[in-house]
């Protein structure tokens, strides 16, 4: 199988090319290699490598920054997918695309189905939306829309995990929310989830996460203890932290559909955050 990946440098670009199978004929896209928001170059670029299937890594991920800069937002998580649907569809390829918790509106108190209603508090979550749209409305029948949550890995990408080990480097004591619920997931295990759901045909949408709900706070306390560091992690409100973003208060995702198609949840969030913390610098 032939598989473009696009936004092969970013986090999870980069573990999707780590966990590829060896039958996997690859073939990254960075950026600087194609730009999403670029239809022509999109355009071209899928005409001339004819994949199987694309993989869209791809994204705009500033969900603060995304408020002052909602045409950017737009351009490249809602803009660029529909552009990588209409080149799939052209050469009859299928697109895997990335999408988010923030799709939701975080007031429920259960975890979100594939299938309930969504409601996005921010920008980032509204541009996201609209590439879930897109591809649903283009790629009827050949699209796989993956929605995972509080992505952190390896590498020099930013991310919670890794600010909060700065910060706990030079402070002796740090504040984080504990009012928000979610999955922490390791790019790694879902990269290998990725590839596990296209073996299996999956299509349509699905969610994928690691096991375990946690708040923010939850998250960083574990980050601070597994490194050694004796940095006090304090709870707080979110009110007490405004942001420019409103983030949903529970928007933990139901991963149950990814279990029954794979056989097997990733593993918790703990074990994986283990794996994690020791590569930090």
């Amino acid at each position: 199988m032939r598989v473009v990946v696009v936004g092969a440098g970013g986090m999870l670009g980069t573990a999707v090319q780590g966990a590829a199978p060896s039958s996997i004929e690859l073939i990254p896209l960075r950026h600087s290699d194609l730009a999403v928001e670029d239809a022509p170059s999109v355009e071209r670029v899928v005409a001339r490598e004819r994949p199987d299937w694309i993989l869209n890594c791809s994204g705009y991920t500033q969900v603060d920054r995304a408020e002052a800069e909602p045409e950017i937002a737009q351009r490249v998580n809602g803009v660029g997918p529909a552009n990588l649907a209409r080149a799939a569809r052209e050469i009859g390829a299928h697109l895997l695309h990335i999408s988010t918790d923030y799709v939701f509106d975080g007031r429920t108190r259960r975890p979100y189905r594939e299938d309930d209603p969504v409601g996005p508090l921010n920008v980032y979550g509204q541009s996201k939306l609209a590439g879930e749209q897109a591809v649903r409305a283009i790629l009827p029948d050949a699209h796989l829309i993956v929605r995972t949550q509080w992505l952190f890995g390896p590498g020099d990408h930013p991310n919670f995990v890794a600010t909060i080990l700065r910060l706990a480097g030079e402070r002796p004591e740090v504040q984080v929310v504990n009012d928000q619920y979610g999955r922490p997931t390791y790019a790694p295990d879902l990269a290998a989830a990725l590839w596990k759901l296209l073996a299996r045909g999956a299509q349509g949408t699905v969610h994928s996460a690691n096991e375990g709900v946690a708040t923010w706070f939850d998250l960083a306390r574990a980050a601070v203890s597994a490194a050694g560091l004796r940095t006090t992690i304090v709870p707080c409100s979110t009110a007490d932290m405004p942001r420019p973003a409103r983030r949903p208060p529970f928007s933990v995702l139901d991963c149950t559909k990814y279990t029954a198609l794979i056989g097997a949840p990733l593993r918790h969030w703990a074990k994986a955050l283990s794996k994690y913390v020791p590569v930090m610098p």
